[in-house]
């Protein structure tokens, strides 16, 4: 099995166009093509070797290189043994879509400079945060206005809890969003459709917006009789 991101393809799609820092100059010429990224991915996940394999300006080429490093992956698997294997990631720009995207957002993203290093909680000041009334204390409250218990889990009688894992960016978007522990039955779709529509606060270390991971439990109950 190949190499895959948290989150699969289409979530790292979406991630780029949230967190893409379109370059000024090719974004006035109305730029439009992609980036072809290659890298390698070990047993443990981590990337080694990222370069450019399909070239398409220099300041597209770094900017997307800058993305392709905050992507998380799952090794690949070969007999269901962990693997190192070589992979690529195709980053596209458009020019007119990155402007309508910009158009559409809902949370407020802030656009700045970030380091790739995620910290852990000992090393931050304040956790990341959604902006809701009580923040992570007010989660279980907000699953429970929110939740659409899938009607597979349902009618299989599926309940229990997802462990979700995901990033939260210093630009306050999410990222390489996974079940770490699922259910099945739809619910690790619904647990990540319910965190993904979640405006967040980053954390803060020192005084400035930082990357941070967490994990957060989504719990399905059946209704009782």
């Amino acid at each position: 099995m190949a190499c895959e991101p948290h989150g699969g393809l289409s979530d790292v799609k979406a991630f780029f166009e949230q967190e893409m820092r379109f370059p000024t100059a090719e974004l006035e010429k109305g730029t439009k093509g992609t980036v072809v990224l290659i890298f390698s991915i070990m047993q443990d996940g981590s990337m080694r070797d990222l370069r450019i394999w399909r070239t398409l300006n220099p300041a597209c080429d770094e900017e997307a290189l800058r993305l392709g490093a905050l992507v998380r992956w799952h090794p690949a698997t070969m007999g269901g043994t962990k693997v190192n294997a070589e992979h690529f990631l195709k980053v596209p720009f458009h020019a007119r879509r990155f402007l309508a995207h910009q158009r559409e957002e809902t949370c407020d993203i802030q656009r700045m400079d970030a380091a790739e290093h995620i910290y852990a909680i000992a090393e931050l000041d304040t956790l990341a945060a959604p902006q809701i009334p009580d923040g992570i204390a007010g989660i279980p409250s907000y699953i429970v206005e929110h939740m659409r218990y899938p009607e597979d889990a349902f009618r299989r009688e599926i309940e229990g809890k997802v462990l979700l894992q995901f990033v939260v960016e210093a630009s306050g978007s999410i990222s390489n969003l996974h079940a770490k522990a699922g259910l099945g039955g739809g619910c690790d779709q619904e647990a990540m459709r319910l965190i993904r529509r979640l405006c967040w606060e980053p954390a803060v270390r020192k005084g400035l917006p930082v990357r941070s991971e967490l994990e957060l439990d989504v719990e399905f109950r059946l209704p009782r009789q």
